[in-house]
Protein backbone atom coordinates (compact mmCIF):
# COMPACT_ATOMS: atom_id res chain seq x y z
CA UNK A 1 0.00 0.00 0.00
CA UNK A 2 1.03 3.29 -0.82
CA UNK A 3 -1.10 6.55 -0.28
CA UNK A 4 -4.27 3.77 0.39
CA UNK A 5 -3.58 2.91 -2.58
CA UNK A 6 -3.02 -1.12 -3.32
CA UNK A 7 0.04 -2.31 -5.95
CA UNK A 8 0.16 -6.14 -6.21
CA UNK A 9 4.28 -7.85 -6.09
CA UNK A 10 5.54 -11.25 -6.21
CA UNK A 11 8.37 -12.50 -5.28
CA UNK A 12 10.04 -16.00 -5.80
CA UNK A 13 13.41 -17.46 -5.05
CA UNK A 14 14.39 -20.67 -6.98
CA UNK A 15 17.15 -23.18 -6.83
CA UNK A 16 19.41 -22.87 -9.75
CA UNK A 17 19.70 -26.90 -10.19
CA UNK A 18 15.83 -27.08 -9.46
CA UNK A 19 15.25 -27.59 -13.60
CA UNK A 20 16.33 -29.44 -16.27
CA UNK A 21 17.35 -27.29 -19.29
CA UNK A 22 16.62 -30.33 -21.37
CA UNK A 23 12.66 -30.12 -20.89
CA UNK A 24 12.01 -26.54 -21.02
CA UNK A 25 12.23 -25.34 -24.24
CA UNK A 26 8.53 -25.09 -24.97
CA UNK A 27 7.92 -21.99 -22.40
CA UNK A 28 10.17 -19.98 -25.44
CA UNK A 29 8.95 -18.28 -28.05
CA UNK A 30 10.70 -17.32 -31.13
CA UNK A 31 12.14 -13.84 -29.41
CA UNK A 32 13.45 -15.59 -26.91
CA UNK A 33 15.03 -18.11 -28.93
CA UNK A 34 16.61 -15.51 -30.81
CA UNK A 35 18.28 -13.65 -27.87
CA UNK A 36 19.44 -16.96 -26.44
CA UNK A 37 21.19 -17.92 -29.51
CA UNK A 38 22.86 -14.90 -29.04
CA UNK A 39 24.56 -15.84 -25.92
CA UNK A 40 28.48 -16.75 -26.27
CA UNK A 41 29.78 -19.57 -24.61
CA UNK A 42 28.06 -22.45 -22.72
CA UNK A 43 28.07 -20.55 -18.85
CA UNK A 44 26.04 -17.12 -19.76
CA UNK A 45 23.94 -19.53 -22.20
CA UNK A 46 22.89 -21.40 -18.87
CA UNK A 47 22.61 -18.16 -16.71
CA UNK A 48 20.77 -16.39 -19.92
CA UNK A 49 18.30 -19.45 -20.03
CA UNK A 50 17.59 -20.11 -16.55
CA UNK A 51 16.75 -16.53 -16.52
CA UNK A 52 14.09 -16.87 -18.81
CA UNK A 53 12.86 -19.65 -17.42
CA UNK A 54 11.96 -18.33 -13.78
CA UNK A 55 11.02 -15.19 -15.00
CA UNK A 56 8.26 -16.98 -17.00
CA UNK A 57 7.36 -19.38 -14.10
CA UNK A 58 6.97 -16.51 -12.06
CA UNK A 59 4.67 -14.82 -14.33
CA UNK A 60 2.80 -18.33 -14.46
CA UNK A 61 2.58 -18.69 -11.02
CA UNK A 62 1.46 -15.30 -9.88
CA UNK A 63 -1.16 -15.18 -12.34
CA UNK A 64 -2.26 -19.02 -12.88
CA UNK A 65 -1.87 -18.88 -16.71
CA UNK A 66 -0.82 -22.14 -18.41
CA UNK A 67 1.73 -22.67 -21.10
CA UNK A 68 -0.50 -21.63 -24.20
CA UNK A 69 -0.38 -17.96 -22.35
CA UNK A 70 2.50 -17.58 -21.23
CA UNK A 71 4.29 -18.44 -25.12
CA UNK A 72 2.61 -15.30 -25.85
CA UNK A 73 4.91 -13.39 -23.20
CA UNK A 74 8.42 -12.44 -24.51
CA UNK A 75 10.94 -11.53 -21.46
CA UNK A 76 13.87 -9.30 -23.48
CA UNK A 77 16.67 -7.00 -22.57
CA UNK A 78 15.66 -3.06 -22.56
CA UNK A 79 18.28 -0.45 -24.25
CA UNK A 80 20.36 -0.48 -20.75
CA UNK A 81 20.20 -4.10 -20.32
CA UNK A 82 17.35 -4.43 -17.88
CA UNK A 83 14.82 -7.34 -18.05
CA UNK A 84 11.20 -6.44 -19.96
CA UNK A 85 7.83 -7.72 -20.38
CA UNK A 86 6.26 -7.69 -23.79
CA UNK A 87 3.18 -9.51 -24.55
CA UNK A 88 -0.62 -8.51 -25.61
CA UNK A 89 -2.00 -9.79 -22.77
CA UNK A 90 -3.91 -7.60 -20.57
CA UNK A 91 -2.79 -8.81 -17.31
CA UNK A 92 0.56 -7.91 -17.99
CA UNK A 93 0.11 -4.26 -19.98
CA UNK A 94 1.98 -2.77 -16.78
CA UNK A 95 3.82 -5.31 -15.09
CA UNK A 96 7.59 -4.72 -14.26
CA UNK A 97 10.15 -7.42 -13.72
CA UNK A 98 13.60 -7.70 -11.71
CA UNK A 99 15.65 -10.49 -11.80
CA UNK A 100 18.62 -11.20 -10.19
CA UNK A 101 20.96 -14.53 -9.40
CA UNK A 102 24.03 -16.03 -7.51
CA UNK A 103 25.43 -19.82 -8.58
CA UNK A 104 22.56 -20.81 -6.44
CA UNK A 105 19.62 -18.89 -6.19
CA UNK A 106 17.51 -16.91 -9.00
CA UNK A 107 15.32 -14.17 -7.27
CA UNK A 108 12.43 -12.61 -9.48
CA UNK A 109 10.21 -9.86 -8.37
CA UNK A 110 7.01 -8.72 -10.51
CA UNK A 111 5.75 -5.76 -9.77
CA UNK A 112 3.25 -2.55 -10.72
CA UNK A 113 5.14 -0.56 -12.54
CA UNK A 114 3.10 2.51 -11.15
CA UNK A 115 5.23 1.47 -8.04
CA UNK A 116 9.03 0.42 -9.26
CA UNK A 117 10.55 -2.11 -7.10
CA UNK A 118 14.14 -3.92 -7.57
CA UNK A 119 15.58 -7.18 -6.67
CA UNK A 120 19.39 -8.46 -6.05
CA UNK A 121 21.00 -10.99 -4.24
CA UNK A 122 24.96 -11.38 -3.23
CA UNK A 123 26.69 -14.08 -2.26
CA UNK A 124 28.22 -13.88 1.20
CA UNK A 125 32.01 -13.81 1.70
CA UNK A 126 34.70 -14.71 3.77
CA UNK A 127 36.05 -11.81 3.77
CA UNK A 128 33.21 -9.39 2.69
CA UNK A 129 34.76 -8.64 -0.47
CA UNK A 130 37.45 -6.52 0.31
CA UNK A 131 37.80 -4.55 -2.99
CA UNK A 132 34.47 -2.44 -1.96
CA UNK A 133 35.92 -1.01 0.59
CA UNK A 134 36.79 1.70 -2.49
CA UNK A 135 33.40 2.12 -3.16
CA UNK A 136 32.05 2.73 0.45
CA UNK A 137 31.88 6.40 1.81
CA UNK A 138 33.74 7.73 5.01
CA UNK A 139 29.99 7.61 6.73
CA UNK A 140 29.51 4.45 5.19
CA UNK A 141 32.47 2.91 6.71
CA UNK A 142 31.78 4.36 10.24
CA UNK A 143 28.05 2.86 10.11
CA UNK A 144 29.66 -0.91 9.28
CA UNK A 145 32.12 -0.44 11.60
CA UNK A 146 29.89 0.21 14.56
CA UNK A 147 27.25 -1.69 13.68
CA UNK A 148 28.82 -5.10 15.30
CA UNK A 149 28.92 -7.55 12.93
CA UNK A 150 25.71 -7.08 11.60
CA UNK A 151 26.11 -4.83 8.47
CA UNK A 152 28.84 -5.40 5.81
CA UNK A 153 30.06 -3.76 2.46
CA UNK A 154 28.19 -6.79 0.67
CA UNK A 155 24.95 -5.70 2.35
CA UNK A 156 25.29 -1.94 1.22
CA UNK A 157 26.70 -3.15 -1.94
CA UNK A 158 23.24 -5.47 -2.48
CA UNK A 159 21.04 -2.68 -1.63
CA UNK A 160 22.61 -0.40 -3.83
CA UNK A 161 22.51 -3.10 -6.74
CA UNK A 162 18.39 -3.31 -5.97
CA UNK A 163 18.23 0.59 -6.24
CA UNK A 164 20.22 0.56 -9.35
CA UNK A 165 17.77 -1.69 -11.18
CA UNK A 166 14.83 0.64 -10.24
CA UNK A 167 17.15 3.53 -11.98
CA UNK A 168 17.72 1.58 -14.51
CA UNK A 169 21.15 2.59 -14.54
CA UNK A 170 23.35 -0.83 -13.35
CA UNK A 171 25.92 0.62 -10.91
CA UNK A 172 27.53 2.58 -13.45
CA UNK A 173 27.53 5.74 -12.04
CA UNK A 174 29.95 6.90 -8.88
CA UNK A 175 29.01 4.33 -6.12
CA UNK A 176 29.02 7.66 -3.75
CA UNK A 177 25.87 9.12 -5.45
CA UNK A 178 24.04 6.07 -3.97
CA UNK A 179 25.17 7.02 -0.43
CA UNK A 180 23.60 5.05 2.19
CA UNK A 181 22.30 7.84 4.70
CA UNK A 182 20.52 5.66 7.67
CA UNK A 183 20.09 2.21 9.02
CA UNK A 184 17.29 0.28 10.47
CA UNK A 185 17.98 -2.33 12.34
CA UNK A 186 15.49 -5.13 13.77
CA UNK A 187 15.11 -8.82 14.37
CA UNK A 188 13.79 -9.69 11.07
CA UNK A 189 15.89 -7.46 8.33
CA UNK A 190 17.65 -4.32 7.60
CA UNK A 191 16.11 -0.93 6.40
CA UNK A 192 18.46 1.10 4.82
CA UNK A 193 17.70 4.72 3.41
CA UNK A 194 19.38 7.04 0.88
CA UNK A 195 21.32 10.57 0.94
CA UNK A 196 20.52 11.46 -2.81
CA UNK A 197 16.97 8.92 -3.74
CA UNK A 198 15.13 9.90 -0.73
CA UNK A 199 12.31 8.64 -2.39
CA UNK A 200 13.40 5.03 -1.63
CA UNK A 201 14.26 2.62 1.18
CA UNK A 202 16.08 -0.55 0.23
CA UNK A 203 15.43 -4.25 2.91
CA UNK A 204 17.97 -6.61 3.20
CA UNK A 205 17.50 -10.49 4.47
CA UNK A 206 19.81 -12.41 5.30
CA UNK A 207 19.09 -16.32 4.21
CA UNK A 208 22.42 -19.08 4.83
CA UNK A 209 24.89 -17.36 2.91
CA UNK A 210 22.76 -14.97 0.32
CA UNK A 211 22.19 -11.33 1.05
CA UNK A 212 18.85 -10.49 -0.14
CA UNK A 213 17.67 -7.00 -1.18
CA UNK A 214 14.52 -5.17 -2.46
CA UNK A 215 14.01 -1.56 -3.04
CA UNK A 216 10.89 -0.18 -3.09
CA UNK A 217 9.18 3.67 -2.53
CA UNK A 218 9.75 4.62 0.75
CA UNK A 219 5.79 5.30 2.10
CA UNK A 220 4.92 1.78 1.12
CA UNK A 221 3.84 -0.65 3.61
CA UNK A 222 3.45 -4.45 2.62
CA UNK A 223 0.29 -5.44 3.84
CA UNK A 224 -0.01 -9.11 2.68
CA UNK A 225 1.69 -12.09 3.75
CA UNK A 226 4.01 -13.07 1.18
CA UNK A 227 7.23 -15.11 0.09
CA UNK A 228 9.60 -12.07 1.37
CA UNK A 229 8.95 -9.89 4.36
CA UNK A 230 8.83 -6.16 3.75
CA UNK A 231 7.26 -3.09 5.42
Amino acid sequence: MNKKKIYKSYIKFYEADSVNLDYIDDIFNEKEWNYLNLQNGPKRSIEAKKSLYFGKKAIMEFLDIGLDEIKNVSLLKGVFGQPVIATSLFLLMNMGISITHTDKTFGILLFDQLHPMGIDIETKTKYDSEFLENYLTESEKKMIKESDGVLSKEVFFSAKESLSKILKTGLTSPLEIYEISKVDMDQDNISLFYKNFTQYKSTVVLVNDEIRSVTFPINSTKIIEGEYQWN
